[in-house]
């Protein structure tokens, strides 16, 4: 059997469930891991049976018999750690985004970095492999609801996140929206051309002590002449609340919340069906595992990657173009064209 030999960077909460989902693949081998707070979880690793541990990264790049490496960090160190990767000639896969920066240079400077260096990149815009996800855009591809017009897409948190993890992961555009950016793209097959935004803090008035939102709603452009819809909230007291939709010239797609049973309850007193998944480690624990699946077949099989670098410079210039339009009160245009 061909493996990918591997390293992986970042074990906080998401680095973890990463880990752990890694280690359901037997096309991966994990040769060493590395976090800065390496020794919190030393036993835990030793348990699973990983004993190579570093706190410091730069022995992964140094390590000749690693071809590939995770990056599971904060969204701050993405840019520098995605480019020692590349400049070490290491295939890499990387949580989105690469930045929550307004400018988008440094990333494509990271792109450079990666083509230059002739490795392959994939974004973790997971979404796109939810068995769900992946049914709407497949039959969308196959031309079941004829020409796609508008695509809504809900995406609400359960609770809010502490303010010291949204400075290091990136506000409610960069770090949440980013993946609904991504979804509208991909469903529609078209470029976002404008962006008009809304967004208000409805929830935690402290969110603007760290020019941070809560609430948002959007309207989209597409290159195709198609619109999308997106609402997002960092507080659905009801659970992790996703769903899609799109609506064509022949018909609708629609994908509702996932839950723990499809067993619906109603009487003449009152009606009742279980809340959707609490968490995204729920929620979307089959789309982790497909990416991850997807990304080795890439690298064993010499394929195109699900989630290229030109996906997140788009999913970034998007959530650029909504800063403006909540700031300006006006609609954004949003640059469609990608070079490196």
């Amino acid at each position: 059997m061909k493996r990918v030999n591997a390293g992986i960077i970042g074990l906080g909460r998401a680095g973890f469930m990463h880990l752990q989902n890694l280690l359901t693949i037997p096309e991966i081998n994990i040769l060493q891991v590395s976090d800065v707070f390496i020794d919190n979880i030393s036993d835990k690793l030793n348990d699973l049976g990983i004993t190579n541990q570093t706190k410091d990264y730069h022995d992964l790049l140094n390590n000749p018999d690693i071809d590939t490496i995770f990056v599971f960090t904060s969204t701050d160190t993405h840019e520098e750690i995605v480019t020692a990767c590349a400049n070490a000639g290491k295939n890499i896969f990387c949580e989105k985004p690469l930045s929550m920066s307004l400018d988008e240079e440094a990333s494509l400077d990271v792109l450079r970095a990666v083509k230059k260096a002739n490795v392959k990149l994939q974004v973790g815009f997971n979404r796109r492999m939810d068995p769900q996800f992946r049914n709407i855009y497949e039959n969308v591809r196959n031309g079941a609801i004829g020409d796609p017009q508008v695509v809504k897409i809900t995406s609400r948190d359960p609770d809010l996140l502490p303010h010291d993890l949204i400075k290091r992961i990136g506000g409610l555009l960069f770090d949440f929206t980013m993946h609904d950016f991504d979804m509208a793209r991909y469903m529609m097959n078209s470029n976002i051309t404008e962006v008009y935004a809304k967004g208000g803090t409805l929830i935690d008035p402290t969110l603007k002590e760290i020019n941070d939102i809560d609430t948002l709603a959007l309207v989209l452009q597409f290159e195709n002449g198609a619109y999308g819809l997106i609402d997002n909230s960092r507080r659905a007291v009801y659970g992790y609340d996703q769903r899609v939709e799109v609506f064509g010239s022949e018909g609708m797609l629609k994908a509702e919340n996932v839950n723990n049973s499809t067993v619906e309850l109603y009487n003449k007193n009152h009606e009742s069906l279980k809340k959707p998944l609490p968490m995204f480690v729920q929620r979307y624990h089959d789309a982790y595992i497909n990416e991850m699946k997807m990304f080795v077949d890439s690298l064993l099989n010499d394929k195109p990657v699900v989630a290229s670098g030109k996906d997140v410079i788009m999913a970034q210039r998007a959530a650029i173009a909504a800063q403006k339009s909540i700031e300006t009160g006006l609609p954004q245009k949003v640059d469609t064209d990608f070079s490196l």
